[in-house]
């Protein structure tokens, strides 16, 4: 079974028979929307009073609530994690290199299935919680897509999570443990990107924190006005993160046994 079509099928069908996937997702499902919720019943109606605050240097955020995509990182993170090593911790990955003997063909089908699937929840979770966090906020304060390319702020949001997923999914495949996976992508993820500026000049540690993980998704999740990379710098970036990060994997499951 070498079609590509056939084993994508496959790969669809093992990822939700896995309950792992249900947990994950679901955990994002909640967390999301009742983030934003809560972050948009909480804004002081008086914002209401300074017309287009978002325009204004650290002034209202009406995207603010989207700060949960950050909150469910880790949620999408792990999913990325299981897609490749649940096969690896149950045995069953000997039988998928049966049915499918060119590795690379059988990873790079787990990995459209996942970012399918993470792209499809992150997308209706981040325009689903820009509508309900809109319409909760006091008259005034909402926005529509449009406004200050509100839109791009959503799909890059989308793109963040879809890109977290893909990170999770690269540490995976090239661990293949479950624990010293996860263990892997939260410490590259939370402990070296947080540290990492250290390393730089003081005079360059503001601006190297604008090209960790985390900087990018600020850059991806926020309309105020800011000299961090803008959009497309951003998602040019974490494709680079990504690149990197998959090109391990790929070399190593051509050259490891099962």
């Amino acid at each position: 079974m070498t079609d590509i079509r056939y084993i994508a099928r496959s790969e669809w069908i093992k990822l939700w028979s896995v309950r792992s996937t249900w947990w994950c997702l679901g955990a994002a499902t909640v967390l999301v929307p009742v983030f934003g919720a809560l972050t948009a019943l909480s804004v002081d109606p008086a914002e209401a009073a300074r017309p287009k605050a978002w325009l204004v240097e650290d002034g209202f955020d009406p995207l603010a609530p989207l700060s949960a995509v950050l909150l469910a990182q880790f949620a999408f993170g792990v999913l990325g994690v299981l897609t490749v090593t649940s096969e690896y911790s149950t045995g069953q990955i000997r039988s998928s290199l049966l049915a499918v003997p060119r590795r690379r063909r059988l990873l790079a089908a787990k990995l459209a299935v996942l970012v399918a699937v993470v792209a499809a929840v992150a997308s209706a979770l981040t325009f689903g919680t820009f509508f309900l966090t809109q319409a909760l906020y006091p008259d005034g304060l909402g926005i529509g897509l449009g406004d200050g390319g509100a839109w791009k702020v959503l799909l890059g949001s989308v793109a963040y999570t879809v890109f977290i997923a893909v990170f999770g999914f690269a540490v995976g495949a090239a661990v293949r443990g479950t624990g010293a996976a996860i263990t892997v992508f939260m410490a590259v993820t939370f402990v070296v990107m947080s540290a990492l500026p250290a390393v730089f000049p003081s005079s360059l540690q503001e601006h190297a924190v604008r090209y960790t993980f985390i900087g990018l998704a600020r850059s991806l999740t926020t309309l105020q006005p800011d000299p961090r990379p803008g959009v497309l710098v951003a998602v040019l970036l974490l494709a680079a993160y990504a690149a990197l990060a998959l090109a391990p994997a790929l070399l190593l499951v051509e050259r490891r046994d099962n």
